[in-house]
């Protein structure tokens, strides 16, 4: 009987049967697995732990994408400060701002870094009046840099932009606020991760909690810009630190049958904080209370300390079974299952602890160990052919699908979309294109989904080139579109660079994966922003062609979704590609 993913797994087993499985596979190394599957590997006690896990999600998602709205940047203009003394019944722009613009499909507009250079102060006591501004001859005369600027503020009341000048010459430092927090994402992947290992997944979750929750309100109070840096960055170091662990949580008490429903379940919550983020910007348009209202319910983060269990897995490898099999009971009682008896658990223990005491804690290398083990590992991924092939293709796949997952969602300013209307948009589409690729994943398969995902998000992104800027809902359709293909294609990269790599380098190849991701998010706001001043679509062509360079390289990769995953360097090589 074929039942919804969504509906309760019927388990049906024999205890007796179950629990000598369980003793047979901790003999074989596989103890843990059947563990989970006696007391129910995808049951309400696993569903229980999704919520409390990816609860965490919404927040995270929120600050991974409120730089769209706490850092953006609304018209401006230059303030030439001897007009102040004119009426404001006209646009005292006309006479003292030059004109500008002409790009095919972009309209002339005022110039928002520039203003004529006339002796003005002079003017005004001379009698100028603001009738006469657009009478003043314009050929010839010089112009100068803007010193000072006025805001527009019918979007935005006001913005971080606008706080510091981050425009003109300065407008890197508006997408420095991005990039600085990608750089977080991967300091707290790297550094957090490491440290919930060996430290425990939950120890390591609720102090991120903590230093998420603090810096995260901070940020709505620093006077400078370098320690808004700062705090950006520590809120998403702290955010990677809660999400990836809690990830790992439940991964760990999941069995086999549920881990793609739930671990897609586990991204939906982070698309919800999307979503969640354009409703709240909408209404609230001041940055500081923008950025409060988004912060201040992420103290309830801190109610995991009575909620959230450390995985049984990390504490029975550390020794603690016993820990391990008080949270397994409640998850088998839960569920409505039975834990093997005593004393078959005193076997299960007992081999792991002779297990754990003769090969990890022996084994376990130190940072020096671990330092050579990364370059060995580095130098493996691209010492031979097949592997040099399926390392570089996957690594480029990840950079352009996170430059364009986070470029797309950014382009509302240049495409004259709303960005409310956007970012909402861009974080509903993607919870229903994680649950496609479950379907097309198991009906075409690795390579082909990934070419074709790519292929339709490039030519989405590629079409915005051939469709005029004022066509508003066309354009936002077609960015839609790309970030649903964008997204899919995001989950199926994930899978596939753990199948491309024998054992031995796994996680080495997933974690350069992961940094080569990173780059491609830090660089998508200074595309978006540097690049979308030449004309509104070159983003958006430059996230078409890489995607489709991306897509074409994936048909050179092989096939993984039906073979067995390699174990050896040597195992690969034999393979034809």
């Amino acid at each position: 009987m074929v039942s919804s993913p969504f509906s309760e797994p019927q388990l049906e087993f024999e205890p007796k049967a179950a629990n000598q499985e369980c003793v047979e596979a901790c003999r074989n190394s596989n103890w843990y697995e059947k563990l989970i599957d006696a007391v129910g590997g995808a049951g309400r006690g696993q569903l229980y732990l999704v919520f409390v896990t990816s609860f965490s999600g919404i927040f995270f998602g929120a600050q991974c994408i409120s730089s769209v709205f706490l850092a953006a940047t609304p018209d401006h203009w230059c303030h030439v400060a001897p007009l102040d003394s004119l009426g404001a019944s006209h646009d005292l722009r006309n006479g003292s701002v030059p004109w500008e613009g002409g790009w095919k499909g972009q309209q002339s507009k005022y110039s928002s870094c520039l203003y004529y250079d006339r002796n003005w102060t002079g003017l005004v006591e001379e009698g100028l009046q603001e009738d006469d501004l657009p009478l003043l001859p314009t050929d010839g005369v010089p112009t100068l840099a803007c010193q000072e600027w006025e805001y527009d503020h019918s979007t935005y009341e006001t913005t971080a932009v606008e706080e510091w000048n981050l425009v003109c010459e300065d407008k890197y430092r508006m997408s420095l606020i991005q990039s600085t927090y990608m750089a977080g994402v991967l300091t707290g992947a790297l550094v957090l991760s490491e440290l919930s290992d060996k430290f425990g997944r939950r120890t390591i979750s609720l102090i991120s909690s903590v230093g998420f929750v603090i810096s995260s309100i901070a940020i709505a109070f620093v006077t400078h810009y370098s320690l808004f840096l700062t705090f950006r960055f520590l809120v998403a170091a702290f955010g990677s630190g809660f999400f990836l662990p809690n990830f790992v949580i439940l991964m760990e008490t999941v069995g086999p049958e549920g881990r793609t429903i739930m671990g897609m379940l586990y991204q939906c919550f982070f698309s919800v904080g999307f979503m969640l983020l354009p409703i709240i910007a909408y209404f609230v348009n001041e940055w500081r209370a923008l950025e409060l209202c988004i912060s201040v319910p992420s103290v309830l983060l801190l109610l995991n300390y009575w909620f959230l269990p450390e995985s049984p897995r990390w504490l029975m490898t550390s020794g603690r079974s016993e820990e391990a099999l008080t949270i397994l009971r409640q998850v088998a009682k839960t569920n409505g299952c039975t834990m093997p008896p005593q004393a078959e658990l005193d076997k299960i223990i007992s081999n792991i602890e002779k297990e754990r005491k003769g090969n990890w804690r022996e084994k376990e290398p130190n940072l020096h160990q671990k330092l050579i083990n990364f370059f060995r590992s580095t130098i493996t991924l691209l010492s031979t052919k097949n592997m040099r092939r399926r390392c570089l293709i996957i690594f480029f796949a990840w950079f352009v699908v996170s430059m364009v997952y986070y470029g797309l969602t950014f382009s509302g300013g240049n495409i004259n979309a709303s960005p409310y209307l956007l970012v909402f948009l861009s974080g509903l589409v993607e919870i229903p294109s994680y649950f496609l690729v479950c379907w097309t994943l198991k009906k075409f398969g690795r390579r082909l989904n990934l070419c074709v995902l790519f292929l339709v998000c490039g030519t989405a992104c590629l079409l915005i080139l051939a469709v005029p800027k004022d066509m508003v809902w066309l354009n936002t359709t077609l960015a839609t579109v790309g970030k649903f293909f964008n997204s899919a294609a995001f989950g199926v990269a994930y899978i596939y660079s753990a199948e491309l790599v024998p054992t031995g380098v796994r996680n080495i190849a997933v974690g350069t994966s992961s940094v080569c991701a990173r780059i491609g998010s830090a660089l998508a706001p200074f595309i978006v922003d540097l690049l979308g001043t030449l004309h509104y679509a070159v983003p958006s062509t430059v996230f078409g062609l890489l995607s489709l360079a991306a897509g074409l390289l994936a048909l050179l990769l092989p096939e993984t979704g039906h073979s067995n995953l390699p174990e050896s360097v040597e195992e690969v090589e034999q393979l034809p590609r």
